[in-house]
């Protein structure tokens, strides 16, 4: 299946979600000692659809979130669940950071002039702006029509892939980030959701650009979902130098976890440091039911 049609940004909405912003990325690499390398901090979190009837909502949790990304500063960040006034919250709160992403529900931005609760969801990629530039980004439903607004095969819920290409500032390192967010009911929808993604991944960088899918797969990399995915991509926590590969990713709010269900796969010149998983208390027991994984690791300039 080819994707007929990629949503692209209009030239209003890239002026206000590509917001310029002060660089915050942290310590970089010396030219003089690598010169041939650009380092990246890489992270997806399902930050937690808000349930403002539950104790565990936006608003007991989101100091939390702003305090793990000023610890963390990470270059790029794949967010699921992410709400408009949890993305407002959020870019208020650490403006070094600018997005892409559209709501799956309605196709638009997901802004808002406040903190006011919005329903909707959006897979949206926040990255530093001084570190970054997007040279294209785009949206796609995991439908049998991914061009549209749509449900696809038996997902309980609409679900979108977002990607961005984006072009490192200070050494011109070009990489892809694909976050998505499989349906958690839907054993057709996540088998079909899979197939699709590698196909718009193939179409959208076929000169194979170093690439990064991350999401809240809702499946463990044990799954056959993956058994493909497996022979073009590497997933970061299994190849990692340093790795915490034996800690659950979903907690659902217990602290002994139940199961890693968050990964970040690689492909191309992607060298993984080291795999983490957040669960350490950032001024609250839990930040979401989902702890943030991360990859640091570094783009090979030159083969």
């Amino acid at each position: 299946m080819t994707l007929k049609k990629i949503i692209l940004i209009p030239a209003a909405l890239m002026a206000v979600s590509l917001a310029s912003c002060r660089d915050n990325s942290g310590e970089e690499v010396s030219p003089k000692t690598v010169p041939d390398r650009t380092d990246l901090r890489i992270m997806s979190f399902n930050v937690a659809v808000d349930n403002l009837q539950d104790v565990k909502g936006w608003r007991s949790r989101k100091t939390a979130v702003y305090n793990m990304l000023s610890e963390e500063k990470p270059t790029v960040i794949g967010f699921q669940e992410a709400q408009a006034h949890e993305i407002t919250g959020m870019l208020k709160e650490h403006p070094e950071y600018t997005f892409y992403g559209l709501g799956r529900d309605t196709g638009v931005a997901p802004l808002t002039s406040s903190e006011d609760y919005s329903a909707e969801e959006t897979m949206a990629v926040f990255w530093i702006r001084d570190s970054l530039k997007a040279e294209a980004c785009g949206t796609f439903w995991l439908s049998q029509t991914p061009s549209e607004v749509s449900y696809g095969w038996d997902a309980s819920y609409r679900r979108t892939l977002t990607w961005v290409h984006f072009k490192h500032r200070r050494t011109g390192a070009e990489f892809f980030v694909f976050n998505t967010h499989l349906d958690n009911k839907g054993t057709t929808a996540r088998k079909e959701s899979m197939k699709l993604i590698m196909s718009k991944m193939e179409e959208l960088n076929p000169t194979g650009l170093p690439a990064f899918l991350m999401a809240d797969f809702n499946a463990p990399t044990s799954n056959a979902i993956f058994t493909e995915l497996l022979e073009v991509m590497y997933s970061a926590r299994d190849r990692a130098i340093n790795t915490e590969s034996s800690k659950n990713t979903y907690n659902g709010y217990t602290s002994a976890g139940k199961s890693q269900i968050d990964h970040i796969f690689y492909s191309g010149r992607i060298y993984p440091l080291a795999f983490r998983v957040l669960d350490k208390d950032y001024g609250n027991t839990y930040i979401s039911d989902h702890y943030p994984i991360v990859c640091d690791c570094y783009i090979k300039l030159s083969n």
